[in-house]
């Protein structure tokens, strides 16, 4: 409904929003009436959710309805409309028999072009969630599954150096990374990025897959796990491991789509560290981080 919405407020945008200095277009306050439904209705939907993020929508949606602030409310609506993004890609091996689930910021694009050019013949599947491939490729649901992870703090440093960055040049970047959230702008200090990720707004209801928690991104519907969870921060050893247990040449992996030479050193500050700490608790448990490790 929040996706449908959104469309037909998108064409209603124009014909509502104030010229410089002149007011309201004509005809426009018929057109907020129908508006003031709109939200009104969309509102009750999501008052009625099971999920606390979109009550919270809900409650935001009438506030700035209520207060004439289309822009606000619009972009509630297209953050009300967004699904936690788990179609990352991910890389069926036959020949191995191995399913392997990227997770985004985590050395994805070295892991797809090592493992690409270790079976060439492998299917790397884009688009489709973890249960999807497994119902279409389900002599997969026996092969050996493995992931990576990586420092919750780092990862989220990293989203916010590459695709929010990237966005303040980009015109596709900012319509993909930053307009579909309420409360995301560029120009956000990285502070300020994990302060928004502690929202509801930025939670993994709503979340793109650069800020999804990892373990959305990993496991599959009945909850269950890969067989085996490397990390970034020891991927040498942990690349080396799987190829073992795959028998799988074990080639050197790619340096690709590294930290800026700038961030090379860059820790969120103490309140960032905890607001990433309870954002992506169960992230910090998963990965061995929350006993100190790096």
């Amino acid at each position: 409904m929040a996706r449908r919405s959104g469309r037909v407020l998108e064409a209603l945008a124009p014909c509502l929003l104030p010229r410089s200095g002149n007011g309201m277009r004509a005809g426009a306050s018929i057109r907020r009436r129908a508006l003031d439904r709109r939200y009104g209705r969309l509102a009750a939907t999501l008052a009625a959710s099971a999920t606390p993020e979109h009550r919270e929508v809900a409650e935001a949606l009438r506030a700035a309805a209520g207060e004439g602030d289309h822009r606000a409310a619009l972009a509630l609506v297209r953050t009300a409309g967004r699904r936690p993004d788990t179609r990352a890609e991910k890389i069926v091996s036959r020949r191995y028999r191995y399913l392997w689930i990227c997770n985004p910021k985590a050395a994805s694009r070295s892991l797809i072009a090592a493992l690409r050019a270790a079976d060439p013949g492998a299917e790397v599947i884009r688009r489709r969630t973890l249960d999807e491939v497994l119902e279409r490729r389900p002599e997969a649901r026996g092969y050996f599954r493995f992931a990576f992870l990586r420092h919750p703090a780092a990862r989220a440093l990293s989203a916010w150096a590459d695709k929010h960055t990237l966005a303040r040049t980009e015109r596709d970047a900012y319509r993909w990374f930053i307009r579909p959230w309420y409360g995301l702008r560029t120009g956000m200090s990285f502070e300020e990025f994990c302060r928004w990720l502690g929202t509801p707004f930025g939670a993994d209801a709503f979340a793109d897959r650069h800020w999804l928690s990892q373990h959305r991104q990993i496991r599959d519907a009945g909850g269950r796990l890969p067989d085996f969870l490397g990390r970034v921060e020891r991927i040498e050893a942990d690349w080396r491991a799987v190829c073992e247990r795959l028998g799988m040449p074990c080639r050197a992996l790619p340096r690709l789509n590294p930290r800026p030479a700038a961030l090379a050193d860059a820790a969120p500050d103490p309140d960032s560290e905890a607001l990433l700490r309870w954002r992506y608790a169960e992230d910090y448990r998963l990965g061995g981080y929350d006993d100190g490790q790096g």
